[in-house]
């Protein structure tokens, strides 16, 4: 068997009390995890002895029985040794969130989460965050801090759409709860202040800025800033080789870029005070949103059209807007449009982010080669640096 670690593998040789803490990051993520013990970094086997593996198996028994690990996660760790004579320690998303060592108590030193290949003591938000969703409160129904709130671009959006604001009903959408507005109707309010984030870099890093454009506001306004600065910044390579008309490439499809940025919108984790980001560079274009899979959803269930909803009254209204089909197709459309092209789309995705990279059709011919984009438009290029037309 070959091991390899990665957001749902931690390999280690030795099983050590610091385990404890793996083990609770599995059990506080969405999908789990296996923890690989007698395994070194490089994933070669380090044999145990017999006296090593029986006190392996003692120790997480005892870990699960006296509840240092707490509340009690017996039904989600299961143990044994497979056929390398490895410690396979399998564990189960717990349903109990939030999981904790019992000598640190309910706090961030006792509370630990994945990110990405690596463990993290939990912020007190994000300890919030697991009892909220432990105990099925959504984040977008709590009361919002801010009730000075007005809806003038949410009007403006209904009237473009021919549809009559005054029918809006509040409560059944979730922007009011007991007379009070609620986080979701401050999303959708002219004061909301968390913005969109875009950039457009010089090259293959964040060294070097070409632009940078910042959105506040309603998130509808927002997500119409975020697809028009998309069409401004999405090169366009043109080509004229004496064919009747002129060939455009664009560098990214705009139907998956799209999708990736309405998903954003739609699923981001509302509760880490953090930004969307959607950033140009050369060869790629980065989107990112805060928070990732929900409730147990991974990439391959998605792609099979499995849905979770961490924010409901979003969705709902955005499709109402007509920006969403609200069909859990959105990750299938970014891929089905790569299908003949010979770079497809990454999914990048842990607990607390989403991101969905495009490769750039035209970085080959006009950034990594162009001399390319030059013959395809039927110019020879010398090396006096002179062009001049194909007779």
């Amino acid at each position: 068997m070959k091991y390899e670690e990665s957001n749902l593998v931690e390999l280690k040789r030795l099983l050590d009390d610091d385990m404890k803490s793996e083990i609770i990051s599995f059990l506080n993520s969405y999908i789990g995890g296996t923890i690989y013990v007698g395994v070194d970094d490089d994933g070669s086997v380090y044999p145990l002895s017999i006296s090593q593996k029986d006190e392996n198996e003692s120790k997480i028994i005892n870990w699960i029985r006296d509840e240092a690990i707490y509340p009690n996660c017996s039904d989600y760790v299961k143990f044994h040794y497979n056929e390398d004579d490895v410690l396979e320690i399998n564990i189960e998303s717990g349903k109990e969130k939030p999981y904790y060592l019992k000598s640190k108590g309910l706090k961030p030193s006792g509370v630990y989460i994945r990110y990405g290949r690596n463990k993290a003591q939990a912020t007190q938000q994000e300890i919030a965050r697991m009892i909220r969703e432990r105990d099925d409160i959504p984040y977008e129904s709590l009361i919002s801090k801010n009730q000075n709130l007005t809806f003038i671009t949410l009007k403006n959006k209904f009237e473009e759409k021919g549809m009559d604001f005054g029918n809006f009903k509040l409560i059944t959408s979730g922007f009011i709860i007991d007379g009070k507005y609620t986080n979701v109707a401050y999303w959708f309010s002219d004061q909301y202040q968390v913005e969109t984030k875009m950039a457009v870099y010089q090259g293959l890093s964040r060294n070097i800025f070409r632009s940078k454009k910042e959105y506040d506001g309603c998130i509808i306004s927002q997500i119409d800033h975020a697809l028009d600065y998309f069409d401004l910044c999405n090169e366009i390579r043109v080509v004229i080789n004496g064919d009747p008309t002129r060939k455009e490439i664009p560098s990214y499809k705009k139907r998956a870029a799209r999708e990736a940025i309405l998903n954003c919108y739609c699923h981001r984790d509302f509760s880490r005070r953090s930004n969307i980001k959607i950033e140009f560079f050369d060869d790629r274009l980065e989107i990112l949103s805060p928070g990732g899979f929900y409730d147990g959803l991974t990439l391959e269930k998605a792609l099979n059209g499995e849905q979770s909803f961490r924010n409901e009254y979003v969705v709902r209204l955005l499709y109402k807007l007509g920006y969403i089909e609200n069909y859990a197709s959105g990750l299938t459309r970014i891929f089905d449009e790569y299908a003949f092209e010979l770079d497809e789309p990454q999914i990048i995705t842990s607990d607390t982010s989403f991101k969905v990279v495009l490769p750039n059709k035209n970085y080959n011919a006009l950034y990594k080669q162009p001399q390319n984009h030059i013959k395809d438009n039927n110019v020879e290029y010398d090396i006096s640096g002179l062009f001049h037309k194909k007779e």
